[in-house]
């Protein structure tokens, strides 16, 4: 969200983080690329992972599809050898005493040739019967083109299905770390230069509820850490929770509730003890997002977001139009970069006060593992504010690690 407070106070550190947020969608997924990477495949679900700092989004994992050869399952041989009964023994009707030679055409040198059957066996034990065919030399191989049982002559063999694909897990854990800094980072006309940690845990879960229709919920903790104003170090709950929507193979929609709370983590801040509630918002969300592939290695992600949120203290009510674009670059499956571009427009619903905010960066975007990625970034934030206290112009440079796991 954009940077809206001027004061260095514990309620202005709440929007001093990071600017508005994203999902990138997967061709997937990745997918909420989860980042994108072409020779990876992705969980359904990766382009429904949570929100998240658009120069932190997560890249979707691979889901690693089994395979398995079914004729080695014991259960299913022992299946196919109980309900492959003997084949009926074929004898070629020439072998037959009371046949007669078919006519044919006469070789052009040696005539007409008469072949004569082998005697038979004479008559013996039932075993001799059973592989009285199946021991012929001339008869003929079985469909599948080997040669018959010497006992059950061809066996009924049918190809079975293949295995289904393995089930894609319906929830997932996401842990991060995120380091951010900033020479304006409480976006005051006095700029105070400080950085922040932030380690946080996310659950986040979308089981299907239609061929295209998702519910998508999520909670998640965080603890916001300033290096030098450590006053305000205050700690985060989200939740969240919606219908997404797959409107078109590169166009996906939500529309949902979330709620953002925030807590004083410390004991500096006069009667403000560990642990009190600053603030509570509530908000509607309507989300549209899109990924375009541009070619081979280029692509483009769009995002517009309209929230209408409900806060105590209603100071922080507001109604937030958000747009971000993203380009970004595969130079290797695993490595990316970016330049990425977002504004905001809040109207203050309680207050008159009407904000506007921009950010340029640049991204680079490192997948070192399957489900774990690394995102580095700098750019540089402007914009103006009714509100002559704020000031929205800052460089900015983050460091993010995140690492998704799928627990079932």
């Amino acid at each position: 969200m954009p940077k809206t407070l001027a004061l260095p106070s514990a309620e202005a550190a709440s929007q001093s983080i990071a600017p508005p947020i994203t999902t990138t969608v997967a061709p997937a997924p990745r997918p909420p690329k989860p980042l994108t990477t072409p020779q990876r495949q992705r969980y359904r679900a990766a382009a429904l992972l949570p929100l998240q700092p658009l120069q932190a989004t997560i890249a979707p994992t691979k889901a690693d599809a089994a395979s398995s050869n079914p004729f080695t399952d014991p259960a299913i041989a022992e299946t196919i050898a109980q309900n492959a009964a003997p084949a009926s023994s074929q004898t070629d009707r020439s072998n037959q005493p009371d046949s007669k030679p078919q006519p044919s055409d006469g070789d052009p040198e040696l005539g007409v040739l008469r072949l004569q059957a082998p005697p038979r066996a004479p008559a013996g034990t039932a075993d001799d019967a059973i592989g009285q065919g199946a021991t012929d030399p001339q008869q003929a191989p079985c469909a599948s083109g080997v040669q018959p049982d010497p006992e059950l002559g061809c066996l009924p063999l049918q190809p079975l299905p293949p295995p289904p694909p393995p089930r894609q897990p319906a929830v997932f854990l996401l842990v991060h770390v995120d380091y951010f800094r900033s020479s304006n980072v409480f976006s005051a006309v006095d700029p105070v230069d400080d950085g922040l940690v932030r380690p946080g845990l996310t659950l986040f879960t979308a089981p299907a509820i239609g061929r295209n229709t998702y519910f998508v919920g999520s909670i998640d903790g965080n603890l916001i850490r300033y290096n030098t104003q450590s006053q305000i170090d205050y700690n985060e709950l989200r939740f969240r929770a919606g219908i997404f929507q797959r409107l078109s193979p590169t166009m996906f929609g939500e529309i949902g509730w979330s709620n953002q709370q925030l807590f004083i983590a410390g004991s500096k801040i006069p009667g403000l003890p560990v642990g009190t509630r600053f603030l509570n918002d509530h908000a509607l969300r309507f989300e549209l997002s899109r990924r375009d592939q541009l070619n081979k290695r280029l692509s483009l992600n769009t995002f517009y977001q309209l929230r209408l949120s409900f806060a105590d203290p209603d100071i922080r009510s507001r109604l937030l139009n958000s747009f971000i674009a993203s380009f970004s670059y595969d130079f290797q499956p695993n490595l990316q970069v970016g330049l990425d571009y977002q504004f905001a427009l809040a109207n203050f619903t309680a207050i008159k006060r009407d904000d506007q905010y921009h950010q340029l960066a640049a991204r680079l975007t490192y997948t070192a593992f399957r489900n774990t990625q690394f995102n580095v970034f700098v750019g540089y934030s402007f914009g103006n504010s009714s509100d002559s206290t704020i000031d929205f112009s800052g460089l900015i440079l983050g460091v993010s690690m995140t690492i998704n796991l799928g627990l079932f």
